[in-house]
């Protein structure tokens, strides 16, 4: 019977004997590849549940005491409606990010978790928490709340969910020295691109150290706010 079947097979695809048995090998294997990914969202999705039930359960306390949290959501949503009706919907500011009134509790910090704990977030799946995890640590922590809305996939709607699950607070892990980085190093950050490395790394040989952050824009390509926005994430 088998042979049979490699016999009509073979004569269809018109293989040889032992091209016919590599490609009975090669289609288990590509099952298996395709399978693959799909036990490791399953196992992903297994992992951040765990954790998430685990998060509800160290704060019983806090979620199963309904009026109270009633209330704050109440108050919560009238200031919300207030300030927007106040400012342009275009403009995203940290009061909208974090809402100071909501209790504080036994929150996870947002510079610590990891992409699979930001998984614990209705809407964050594998692939956006692993690129807000990413982009995060390339950049060396978050000063502002709204540099979380510079990741793609993110709107202030997904931003303030992240927020009410995880604290916040202005945290640089990192620097790079601008006078002693490489090309990779400095390319590496999200704020400065290739040309703008190559330009460093041209205007250092050439006139030696940079003493501040001021010194940048003696560079013509460099403004005031590109500056501004990359000099906390620098040392000299």
């Amino acid at each position: 019977m088998l042979e049979q079947w490699f016999y009509r097979l073979k004569s269809y695809l018109g293989f040889s004997r032992r091209e016919m048995r590599g490609f009975v090998f090669v289609i288990p294997l590509l099952a298996l590849l395709y399978a693959v990914p799909y036990f490791i969202e399953r196992y992903n999705r297994s992992v951040s549940q765990a954790l998430y039930l685990e998060y509800i359960a160290k704060n019983k306390a806090f979620f199963s005491s309904e009026p109270s949290f009633t209330k704050v959501s109440q108050d919560e949503k009238s200031k919300q409606s207030k300030g927007s009706k106040e400012k342009e919907s275009a403009k995203i500011s940290s009061s909208k990010l974090i809402k100071p009134s909501k209790p504080v509790f036994n929150q996870l910090s947002f510079a610590d978790v990891s992409a699979i704990e930001l998984q614990m977030v209705q809407g964050v799946g594998p692939v956006l928490s692993a690129r807000i995890s990413e982009y995060r640590d390339n950049l060396g922590g978050f000063h502002k709340p709204e540099q979380l809305l510079e990741v793609y996939g993110v709107d202030a709607a997904l931003a303030e969910k992240i927020y009410a699950t995880f604290t916040f607070k202005p945290e640089i892990t990192s620097k790079i020295n601008i006078n002693q980085a490489d090309f990779k190093q400095l390319i590496k950050h999200p704020y400065i691109d290739y040309g703008a490395t190559k330009v460093i790394l041209a205007y250092r040989n050439q006139h030696g150290a940079f003493g501040s952050a001021e010194d940048l824009l003696k560079i013509k390509i460099f403004n005031q706010p590109w500056v501004d926005r990359v000099s906390p994430y620098l040392s000299f």
